[in-house]
């Protein structure tokens, strides 16, 4: 039975501990404030317990995230926003305490930012769904989805599944952050800020309405973040899952970004992988691109960030 998630169990320092862990080997960057992760161990104890401190007494203030461009591969730049390390790691906590009760409410046909899930198993999903015959597919991903959701209803679906209030004021600040881009600061009113720590749980949670209402409909679908499989037996089940997840996304205040339907026969590329028929033709071991930094603002002046007000501290 997974127990109720309390802010007394994120802020815990066994908590922070086991969060500062994963941050550590994640060797992420500096944030707006400049500290390091080897700066933030030097005093580890001494900063988790302020931490701890700020969390449970409700002072806790995110600083604003730093807004890099980073080279998707493909002659595009990607914007990631970057939490500070100290905010990373009361992320991380509110992650390790959020986790099972997000993942109880999920379904098996998503397989993105989810523990013991990869690319390779939504894979074998897709060939598994083509030998039982369902050979026609739609073809769909959401347009700008992180930057798209609406954030008091992905709040809501949150809340109805966290008793804690306090937890709802953290989701809230780290919804609604400041960024930094190098010339001004400005507060996200929609969307997901990609680089954080808790994006991609909340990303998941907002699309289980979506996997929810298809599967229902006894549809077969494999879905890694907003990209996603419909697989159908006839051309006709195909339009109709169409039609119905324009309908769903709709209710959503969501978009597809485009649905094409087509068979293996047809082939097709899912997940950087290309399928024909009964054949999967790229490895799985394919080299991973590294992602080259485009830009990083300069430094930040919190003396007058601060002297401003923290933003955090308002009405929930």
């Amino acid at each position: 039975m997974v127990s109720e998630p309390t802010l007394s169990s994120i802020a815990s320092l066994e908590t922070l501990y086991a969060a500062w862990d994963k941050v550590r080997d994640n060797h992420g960057c500096a944030g707006v404030d400049q500290v390091t992760i080897p700066f933030f161990a030097a005093d580890l104890d001494i900063n988790l317990r302020r931490l701890a401190y700020e969390l449970e007494s409700e002072l806790y203030c995110p600083l604003p995230l730093l807004r890099i461009l980073v080279d998707k591969g493909n002659g595009e730049s990607r914007p990631l926003s970057i939490p500070v390390v100290r905010d990373r790691i009361a992320q991380a906590a509110a992650l390790l305490i959020l986790e099972p009760v997000f993942e109880a409410q999920f379904d098996d046909c998503s397989y993105a930012y989810r523990r013991g899930r990869s690319v390779r198993q939504a894979v074998m999903q897709v060939r598994n769904y083509y030998d039982q015959g369902y050979c026609w597919i739609v073809d769909a991903d959401i347009d700008a989805y992180f930057d798209s959701v609406p954030q008091p209803r992905l709040l809501q679906k949150a809340a109805a599944l966290i008793a804690d209030t306090r937890i709802h004021r953290l989701l809230r600040l780290w919804l609604e952050a400041d960024i930094w881009d190098g010339e001004c600061i400005s507060r996200m009113t929609i969307g997901l800020p990609q680089g954080s720590v808790i994006s991609p749980i909340l990303a998941n949670l907002y699309l289980d309405e979506m996997d929810d209402t298809l599967l229902a409909q006894g549809l077969r679908l494999v879905r890694y973040a907003d990209d996603f499989l419909i697989l159908c037996k006839t051309r006709e089940k195909a339009l109709q899952a169409a039609r119905l997840t324009d309908e769903v996304l709709d209710r959503m205040a969501l978009e597809l970004d485009e649905a094409d339907i087509r068979t293996f026969d047809d082939g097709f590329k899912f997940l950087g992988v290309m399928f024909f028929r009964s054949l999967i033709l790229l490895p799985f071991e394919a080299e991973r691109r590294s992602r080259r930094v485009l830009y990083v603002p300069p430094p930040l002046d919190l003396t007058n960030y601060h002297r401003a007000g923290c933003p955090g501290k308002r009405s929930v």
